[in-house]
């Protein structure tokens, strides 16, 4: 198939592959045939495959100036990180760029070695290119979205390029080495300097959807075109140093709906999407579709309580937290509206996988649970009594407040109603207004339009949410502050190992300075001749590398190679 005719002729790509096939196998000498590619195949999928979120476009394919992580998905497949983080949060050298990172005695010095790694054009990937990154990243300050993520560059106090395939960054002050290597050199993927560092940071800005300005890559896949607001087509690397792509062809079709997922699905117009929970049945009668669960994303919803507020300043008390977590009956939401693809959250670090929960957590003790009579009698305690409508009071206020909620989700409007009943049974009343999510996020900037909301966070791949929880962070537009959790904040960064991890989750668990909620799991319909799907969605970035059709399905697919 042909670029031009992605949009137009997504529905009808599998009906003609047997017949273009054979015109197309007919028109070739016996040489050619003998020669065919021994890739195979086109593969299209929306954004945001993987996320269980609606599908959207990408907009930005420089990954400094990205906010979406749909446009991070796309970026993932042209350029290769310095460290490449599994499923299991743990740095894996084999398919890093980086070969190791040494760490001095006072955790202040880091020293990184790189593999002999190749541009596209041929010039070599070096350390002067990690140092660019770094030098864009201070350049372009606060608009960097991460900026401060990981110590980089708040905490670095010198960077130096000790050769081609080394560099070494010194610390301010001593760091904790899992936190700053996980969070902080993460972010350092090599941008080729020799491209880039002709364009003024306001000449990168107009070229971050020009396909030109991105010629010039050193991952698994080069970009073949972008049409905005219609799709992109991406093709394999040839001089790719890892493992190599077995598709023809990746495209990302953009789709606006969880309705045209479905229909896409049904259609074979697409290869993968989610199962959005809202249409669970329709997604399970599906005909010739392979159903495949993926852990949750690492990250945690949460309901964000406005501390800035005067009109419900009963949120600082953490015995009306507390009650408002132990009214929830999270395992009847999750097994009703999520399917039972996630586990109970009760605090900042995800569940699953279990790699940094707390010794406490594995053991399922938490200070918080469902426990209806517990949190009536804390309400009690705070001084809030049972009023003759079944909603408490206090000093002539009733224990009342309005959750803001983004509009268009049947699931999730479902599981706002159930926290609402949940609430009323213990005499809490939450009221529930729809805005639009553009709307919302323009009203929390707002101190006194709100009370309550909701949003998902995702984490890197290190579970410190200071950015959220810290007094004064980047995310913390609710005020919350609190001494103790800036301390135990400031002591997951600097100190090494994982207890002062431990400690910070575990107080954040019994203050719910947020009420913390489950991510739900992630359900992904397939091609039931696509292989790779699992390797696809693991590490947190796509990995279209390893897809691949299956032999029975192959043959059928070579008249995919034709295109451009």
């Amino acid at each position: 198939m042909m670029a031009a005719d992605v949009q137009t002729g997504l529905n009808n790509r599998f009906a003609g592959l047997r017949r273009c096939l054979l015109s197309a196998l007919l028109a070739l000498p016996i040489t050619a045939i003998a020669a065919a590619p021994q890739t195979c195949g086109t593969v299209i999928v929306p954004p945001g495959v993987g996320l269980g979120t609606p599908p959207a476009s990408v907009t930005s394919l420089n990954p400094l100036l990205i906010g979406s992580t749909y446009d991070g998905e796309a970026v993932s497949l042209l350029y290769e990180g310095l460290l490449f983080v599994n499923s299991k949060h743990q740095i894996d050298y084999s398919r890093s760029i980086a070969t190791g990172v040494t760490v001095s005695a006072d955790d202040t010095t880091f020293t990184v070695t790189m593999r002999p790694w190749t541009w596209s054009d041929g010039q070599p990937v070096t350390a002067s290119d990690v140092k660019y990154t770094y030098d864009l990243i201070k350049k372009l300050g606060p608009t960097y979205p991460d900026y401060g993520g990981g110590g980089i560059p708040t905490a670095v106090k010198a960077f130096t390029v000790m050769n081609p395939n080394q560099f070494k960054i010194v610390t301010t002050h001593p760091v904790n080495p899992i936190w700053f290597e996980l969070v902080g050199l993460s972010q350092l993927t090599p941008y080729p300097q020799h491209v880039w560092g002709k364009y003024s940071v306001n000449q990168m800005w107009r070229r971050q959807s020009n396909p030109a300005f991105f010629k010039v890559v050193d991952g698994p896949f080069r970009l073949v075109s972008f049409a905005l607001g219609r799709h992109i087509v991406f093709g394999p690397n040839p001089t790719y140093q890892g493992h190599r792509a077995k598709i023809h062809r990746f495209i990302m079709t953009f789709l606006h709906s969880a309705g045209s997922e479905i229909e896409g699905m049904r259609s074979g117009s697409i290869d993968m999407s989610n199962l959005p929970f809202s249409l669970w049945k329709a997604g399970h009668e599906l005909k010739n579709v392979r159903i495949v669960r993926m852990p949750p994303n690492f990250g945690f919803d949460y309901i964000q309580l406005n501390y800035k507020n005067p009109k419900v300043s009963f949120f600082r008390n953490v015995k009306v937290r507390q009650a408002i977590a132990d009214s929830l009956n999270e395992r009847a939401k999750i097994k009703l509206l999520f399917h039972n693809t996630t586990n109970v959250q009760h605090g900042p670090v995800p569940v699953d996988p279990p790699t940094f929960l707390s010794p406490a957590a594995k053991a399922g003790q938490y200070p918080v649970g469902f426990n209806p009579a517990k949190a009536r009698k804390l309400l009690d305690e705070a001084g809030w009594k049972m009023g003759p409508d079944g909603i408490r009071q206090k000093d002539g206020r009733k224990l009342s407040f309005t959750y803001l909620a983004s509009s268009g989700g049947a699931t999730a409007m479902l599981s706002h109603e159930m926290t609402q009943q949940s609430l009323r049974a213990i005499g809490i009343d939450m009221k529930i207004r729809q805005v639009t999510f553009n709307q919302l996020l323009a009203i929390v900037n707002r101190p006194l339009a709100w009370e309550a909301t909701g949003f998902g966070w995702s984490l890197g791949s290190y579970p410190s949410d200071g950015a959220q929880l810290r007094t004064g962070g980047s995310y913390n537009q609710a005020g919350y502050s609190d001494k103790k959790m800036d301390r135990l904040l400031d002591a997951v960064t600097t100190t090494p190992g994982m207890d002062a991890l431990y400690k910070y989750q575990d107080y954040a668990s019994e203050q719910q300075p947020e009420i913390f909620e489950e991510e739900p799991g992630v359900v992904v319909l397939a091609n039931p001749h696509l292989r790779g799907v699992r390797k696809f969605l693991s590490g947190g970035a796509w990995q279209a590398n390893y897809l691949y059709f299956d032999k029975s399905s192959c043959t059928a697919r070579l008249a995919d190679d034709t295109a451009p």
